[in-house]
């Protein structure tokens, strides 16, 4: 009996042993994987040295495949693609849900509101010495909020005005098609608008306006510095009921009677303009470094009005934020997956086909890249389109609305200058009080 309990001993210990020995073996079982979510809008993206990708997400899903083999435990970061105009779907409207993404990539203008949730975290741990270095120093300056780093800036694409050369040349304005980015005065910006509206033919338009949704409306609102304005005052508020602001208001408004824009563009998109533009219907849209090579030499480069005849320019800024969605193993994974990517420099060079934001793939594929010295040299007429909004998503659905009063004459350029700034500035004012940024 007695060697019964030994022997039954025996096999509980090495049973026991065993199912140490099982579990040590398969710690990588799916079961134990941690599992994140990387969220990101369908975004168009060139890469110089991989004519393959075509799409942002491509990109993500090798920054995540060279992440979970190079990491010291099992992961699996899942990368969703979510429709552009479909950010607060996609993130804040699935908080403290099994959808709420840990990481997301997409344009700051987007995704800086998400930042005052208090779900964001900072990334000042990721951003060493050397990833710092690594990034061209003025895309920190917009990275950040209250001295920590928030978002991590990716690449670029600046937006500048394009013109199409044919139509130019048919309504006799072959003398201001020249190379590179001009700046025109604001009397020969009407001198070109006037002779278009007169000399195109029937069908075409002399330049994009549109007010139907809040898509695109960055661009308008840099169209109402065109008389001189700052849009907004030294704290960061619309300060539109200016002279200067006033007057592009006016600038705009009497463009409609002087048919510089296609009929009803109050209930136009702006993809409705991009169509008309690639067609060959109208004479100016909005372009960025992305995407001036799909009309090769098409076109001819002009940067927005300012009033002083330097011309001004928008650079739109993606990149990464992290959140907190209760899970501190998650997060540090998630934050560990950024210092993978930016302390890489194979990774950091798929940006190489935009404006990238490693110093390194400038370099290293500068002289590829479309037009890259000229945009580069014309950092210096970017101008901010954000103030201090901490809220731009709901700036942005007061603002086309108004426009679109504008544009049908529902209101005086100086009845709109009044309610942007009032309705804007109270918008900004919820968000400051609403606040939250996390610790």
């Amino acid at each position: 009996m007695r060697g019964m309990r030994i022997l039954l001993s025996c096999l509980i210990a090495c049973s026991l042993a065993f199912a140490a020995i099982f579990t040590a073996g398969c710690s990588r079982t799916p079961d134990d994987t941690l599992r994140l979510t990387l969220k990101i809008p369908r975004t168009g993206h060139d890469v110089i040295f991989d004519e393959s990708i075509t799409q942002v997400d491509q990109v993500m899903e090798i920054m995540v495949q060279d992440f979970e083999k190079a990491y010291d435990r099992p992961v699996d970061i899942t990368v969703q693609v979510f429709e552009q105009n479909q950010y607060d779907s996609a993130v804040a409207d699935v908080f403290d849900t099994p959808d709420a993404p840990d990481i997301l990539y997409g344009d700051y203008f987007n995704m800086s509101t998400y930042i005052h949730s208090g779900r964001v975290v900072p990334l000042d741990d990721v951003v060493t010495p050397q990833v710092r270095q690594s990034v061209f120093d003025c895309l920190w300056d917009m990275s950040t909020i209250q001295g920590h780093v928030y978002m991590m800036p990716y690449l670029g694409r600046q937006n500048v005005l394009a013109y199409n050369k044919e139509l130019f040349r048919q309504a006799g304005l072959s003398r201001f098609i020249k190379d590179g980015i001009q700046s025109w005065t604001l009397e020969e910006w009407e001198q070109v608008l006037d002779t278009l509206a007169k000399n195109l033919p029937t069908g075409s338009f002399p330049m994009m306006m549109y007010a139907r949704s809040s898509q695109g409306d960055t661009h308008i609102m840099t169209l109402l510095r065109a008389c001189g304005s700052d849009f907004f005052s030294e704290d960061g508020h619309f300060a539109l009921s200016t002279p200067e602001g006033v007057a592009a208001l006016r600038w705009i408004q009497e463009g409609v009677d002087r048919g510089w824009f296609p009929p009803h563009a109050e209930n136009l998109e702006i993809e409705d303009c991009s169509s008309l533009f690639r067609s060959g219907q109208l004479a100016i849209y909005m372009v960025n470094n992305a995407s001036i090579g799909r009309y090769e030499d098409t076109i001819g480069l002009v940067n927005f009005p300012d009033g002083e005849g330097e011309g001004c320019a928008t650079t739109f800024i993606s990149g990464f934020e992290v959140f907190d969605n209760g899970d501190p193993e998650k997060v540090q994974v998630a934050k560990d997956f950024l210092a993978h990517v930016y302390n890489s420099e194979e990774l950091m060079a798929y940006a190489a086909g935009m404006l990238p934001a490693s110093q390194a793939a400038a370099e290293q594929y500068g002289d590829d890249i479309l037009l890259f010295d000229e945009f580069l040299e014309n950092r210096k007429n970017v101008v901010d389109f954000t103030g201090s909004n901490p809220d731009t998503r709901a700036i942005r659905e007061i603002f086309h609305k108004r426009m679109y009063d504008l544009l049908i004459g529902h209101t005086t350029p100086e009845e709109t200058a009044r309610l942007l700034d009032e309705e804007c500035n109270q918008a900004i004012d919820e968000g400051v009080a609403s606040s939250t940024l996390h610790e």
